[in-house]
């Protein structure tokens, strides 16, 4: 594990598992779910860290098969009986980590063509702490000698206490069929609105979000404490996730809908064309402020 430390906050990565967080710490209080002791391995033990990135795609490509360029293009499931790909392959690889300093890591993961993905790419992250903040930077690269699709996002596990509050402002909302694919889209009202900051509660939700604000605000009054998350334009879309009775809950800003390369046209969705040595990035600011009097 790779420890960072910034004043009050502190950051744990495990390149070899998938990149990820083991823990986000402010005054020794966890913001994202920790990784228990003796599970930082993968492949189980990512699905069990405070967050990982989502790269080359988001959330679930529709029984692991789509269409690109005249082209059927079928992946390995990657999820267990999971009918679906899910996430990408970052997520289930080892990185390298090339630099690190105290405040700072910076780590790639270089990928060849097999059936998780099959074109050549290269995926890098750097995760920065500063006072108050974690900036984190992700970027692919298309190294392949065929254009390629492409997207990217994180997929934080906030910790989720009996009063957590959320808030942000988004137009519309994708309602999920039985497949655990999007259906139809409708405005986020009634339960699906959070646009004035309110407790989570327990509403069993797992949507993508699209037209928000690229900004949310998560209050945990027990801690007396409000970490605001800014995310860059290219991470038009939010999935929100809160399973039924768990510690944890997850807001990903990702840079399209959810299952967009089975979409008719995956661009108009948000899903990215990299030609040949074209590179697609993206970033995520997370700043914490203290509840004074």
């Amino acid at each position: 594990m790779h420890t960072l430390c910034h004043g009050d906050l502190e950051a744990g990565l495990l390149p070899s598992c998938g990149g990820a967080f083991s823990f986000l710490r402010w005054k020794g209080v966890d913001l994202l779910r920790p990784l228990k002791s003796g599970d930082g391995a993968l492949p189980e033990g990512v699905r069990h860290s405070g967050g990982y990135v989502l790269a080359p795609y988001s959330n679930r490509i529709a029984d692991a098969s789509f269409s690109w360029q005249g082209a059927q293009i079928n992946l390995r499931r990657n999820f267990g009986d999971h009918p679906h790909s899910l996430h990408g392959f970052a997520w289930q690889r080892a990185w390298e980590c090339h630099r690190q300093d105290e405040n700072s890591a910076y780590m790639v993961l270089s990928h060849s063509r097999d059936t998780d993905w099959p074109w050549d790419c290269v995926v890098t992250q750097k995760v920065s702490l500063a006072q108050h903040r974690l900036d984190l930077s992700l970027s692919i690269e298309n190294l392949d000698k065929q254009s390629m699709p492409a997207g990217l996002g994180w997929h934080p596990y906030f910790c989720r206490t009996p009063n957590v509050q959320l808030g942000f402002a988004a137009e519309a909302v994708w309602m999920n069929n039985e497949r655990q694919l999007p259906s139809h889209r409708v405005a986020s009202s009634g339960k699906w609105d959070f646009r004035h900051l309110r407790e989570l509660g327990w509403p069993g939700i797992d949507h993508c979000y699209e037209g928000w604000s690229n900004q949310a605000q998560i209050h945990w009054p027990e801690y007396r404490l409000r970490l605001h998350l800014t995310a860059s334009e290219q991470l038009s879309h939010l999935v929100l996730f809160t399973p039924e009775a768990r510690d944890f809950f997850a807001l990903e800003p990702v840079s399209h809908a959810n299952a967009a390369l089975n979409r008719a046209v995956p661009n108009a969705h948000g899903m990215q064309t990299l030609a040949p040595g074209e590179s697609f990035s993206c970033h995520l600011q997370l700043t914490l402020e203290e509840d004074h009097g």
